[in-house]
């Protein structure tokens, strides 16, 4: 039995997540029998530009997106736009010896 979405709430996102969240965009939501609140689903935005940048994954960014955005932009927030431009679903897919491209413009 599928879950229904009940409605929007007057749920103001900016009380409940930071200025860089992938959610920064959706809408707050009930859903189910008994509400409970989630976010629109999400959907993957892939961007890539010509002044992307190309590096290699290293042993030590190796299943760690969050140290590649770390030591890029000075914030671990970002993993999720570097997994998201290269196509990566799964953090086992982020693996040492792999080329990615990281955005120019993280969209945010």
């Amino acid at each position: 039995m599928a879950t229904t979405i009940r409605e929007a709430t007057e749920i103001k996102k900016e009380n409940i997540i930071d200025s860089i969240s992938r959610y920064q965009k959706s809408t707050v939501i009930y859903y189910g029998d008994a509400p409970k609140t989630t976010f629109e689903i999400y959907k993957r935005n892939k961007s890539s530009t010509s002044s992307d940048k190309v590096t290699l994954i290293s042993a030590g960014w190796e299943y760690r997106p969050d140290l590649v955005s770390f030591d890029l932009f000075g914030v671990p927030d970002y993993w999720w736009i570097i997994m998201e431009e290269n196509g990566m679903k799964d953090i086992l897919e982020f693996k040492s010896g792999v080329t990615i491209r990281i955005p120019a413009d993280l969209g945010v």
